[in-house]
């Protein structure tokens, strides 16, 4: 796990020196710099595989005509070492990395299907000048893009270090900004800067003598695409391929030569990855010390389920003045503005405080086994759009003046009586943060209103749902996994030099359990999932769901709010009572005046 950046197409200059040490946090154990007249390589090392000085980057080829660096793990790396050296590869570390370039020069981007893992890397042929760069199927590893003058292109592993090499004051992306504003995350490829992208998650770009070419690669696993067949599969069968994948997954997800640890709530998805780990795991949870906080902390449960596996258990008690305390620190880890991630920087500094580099996660289990409301919610809400049918528009218009209509929840609704129906302006409706018209009349109140034409802003994330609830899965997925928890997951673990692990976000898994029915797989309660874990004790099985969340509610209620943010002036009838759309606002004051200049404020009138 790593830091990477690079500049193709122009002279080195001070390329390094302005971006190595914005990605000093992602790779605190080394530093390397290759470059010549025409590139800059950039390097951080979290040394997680192979800690010798073998594992060295940017890594060059035994020939020295290719340079590579790689942010990100390489599971299946020994089973891929064999086979190269079957072909007489010889090898000098232990490492994936190494693996990894002799692989990518023997194969290409015809070999990115053989990789398991999540990654994100720039390989530069130096004899041809040309480069192939590419991302993992989900996304888990991030990589920013800008061209610039003369073909030249630059890349990072995260927006702040892509910034610090330009010294010009980087430009805001309005559309994103208004994307932001429906979903609380800018969804990928886009950015908050104009002129930035992310290359998309599972794509490839091939880049030579300036001209960039950006190909789809590795198309999502079935199980995120709403595979719909009915292949027969019993109930016993299904459970039966879960347990056997789940276990493969574990399995490759441990292999590290440092501890592996765990950030362990209540709920059965890490409750799942600790049954199927080795024991004497080392787990982290969040509790919090509040009056009235009772129905947030999960430190009860997830420290008896700790024990019962033998784990050796890590709780952090949060009190309200140490969340004011970490706030800027946390804030200032932000790479792009979003509404989540609070959760993974202080768990993530919780583990690195006791000794921690690598630990898994159970992000994903909801998505793949159908966890979330919105399973339930989300086709209900379709179903009720599509009964309405033309009389949607005219019923948005009475509610709009109706006394209470500029209620957040009212708003959203009218948003999806405006509309045709569909699962995705459902989803959109459940998921969203602001409605499309109360989008509007805040981009106008601040004078930073989408260019005419462009898409609405509800209308990001692409494609058109498949029905019922393997829609919903295929929307969580490319949605809200994709452009907010992936995204928050990664920089904030890496904040902390904390490399964190998904053994439920996983290509080979998700491939593995394709087959099974979707009313098998995404069943209530995710109980597909728990009829595979037969050793979890029945009295957490049977504990109500209790949905991860910090107390943020009676943070911002607090008349002494101990999370010292300013909110942006915004439009009357614009309903901030739901605490989240509060949260989002301060966030997004802080990070466009931070990192654009860009002040929310009222503009003046023509």
């Amino acid at each position: 796990m790593c830091g990477i950046a690079g500049q193709l197409g122009r002279e080195p200059g001070d390329f390094a020196a302005r971006v190595g040490p914005r990605l000093a946090h992602r790779g605190p154990d080394d530093a390397g710099v290759w470059q010549d007249a025409g590139a800059c390589l950039v390097h951080r090392r979290l040394a997680i595989l192979d800690l010798s000085p073998l594992g060295h980057q940017p890594m060059a080829s035994p020939c020295g005509r290719w340079q590579l660096v790689f942010n990100g793990e390489i599971y299946n790396h020994a089973e891929l070492r064999r086979r190269l050296e079957a072909e007489g590869q010889q090898f000098r570390g232990s490492g994936d990395t190494e693996v990894l370039l002799a692989w990518l020069i023997r194969w290409g981007r015809d070999g990115l299907e053989a990789l398991r893992g999540m990654f994100a890397f720039c390989l530069y042929d130096s004899r041809e000048r040309s480069a192939l760069l590419a991302r993992d199927p989900h996304g888990i590893k991030p990589l920013y893009l800008r061209s610039g003058a003369g073909g030249s292109l630059s890349f990072a592993s995260e927006l702040r270090a892509l910034l610090a090499a330009d010294p010009q004051q980087p430009e805001l992306d309005r559309q994103s900004l208004a994307r932001y504003l429906a979903t609380g995350s800018v969804p990928e490829p886009a950015t908050m800067v104009a002129g930035v992208q992310r290359l998309p998650c599972g794509h490839a770009a091939s880049w030579r003598e300036g001209e960039l070419a950006v190909h789809p690669w590795g198309a999502l696993p079935e199980s995120l695409a709403g595979a719909t067949t009915d292949t027969g599969m019993t109930a016993a069968e299904a459970v039966a391929l879960t347990r056997s994948a789940l276990e493969d997954s574990v399995a490759a997800h441990m292999v590290s030569d440092v501890p592996v640890g765990l950030f362990l709530s209540a709920g059965l998805d890490s409750a799942s990855l600790l049954a199927l780990a080795p024991r004497g795991l080392h787990t982290f949870t969040i509790g919090f010390e509040a009056a009235g906080a009772d129905g947030f902390d999960e430190s009860g449960p997830a420290g008896r389920i700790a024990a019962h596996f033998g784990a050796h258990h890590t709780p952090l008690n949060l009190t309200a003045d140490q969340a004011r305390q970490w706030l800027p620190a946390f804030l200032a880890s932000q790479d792009q503005p979003s509404i989540d991630g609070y959760n993974t920087w202080c768990v993530a500094r919780l583990a690195t405080e006791h000794g921690l580099k690598v630990a898994l996660s159970g992000l994903g289990g909801d998505e793949l086994f159908g966890g979330y409301p919105s399973f339930r919610m989300v086709p209900k809400l379709c179903r009720w759009r599509r009964r309405i049918g033309p009389a949607g528009p005219p019923a948005a218009w009475l509610l709009h003046r109706l006394p209470q209509g500029r209620r957040a929840r009212l708003q959203r609704i009218t948003g999806l009586l405006e509309a045709p129906a569909s699962l995705g302006q459902a989803y959109g409706c459940f998921r969203g943060l602001f409605s499309p018209t109360e989008t509007e009349r805040l981009l106008a109140h601040w004078g930073l209103s989408a260019s005419p034409g462009a898409p609405a802003a509800g209308e990001a994330g692409g494609g058109e749902a498949p029905g019922g609830r393997e829609g919903v899965a295929w929307l969580e997925g490319t949605r809200y996994l994709r452009n907010q928890l992936l995204p928050d997951s990664d920089v904030m673990a890496m904040a902390a030099g904390l490399e964190l692990r998904l053994p439920l976000v996983d290509a080979q898994l998700q491939r593995r359990l394709a087959p099974i029915p979707a009313a098998l797989r995404l069943a209530e309660g995710k109980q597909l999932l728990a009829d595979s874990l037969p050793e979890l004790p029945g009295w957490f099985l049977n504990r109500p769901k209790q949905g991860f969340r910090f107390p943020f509610q009676l943070w911002l209620d607090d008349p002494a709010s101990p999370l010292a943010l300013r909110l942006p002036t915004t439009p009357r009838g614009i309903d901030l009572a739901p605490w989240y759309r509060r949260w989002s606002l301060m966030v997004l004051q802080h990070w466009l005046e931070v990192h654009l200049g860009v002040s929310l404020s009222a503009a003046p009138h023509p």
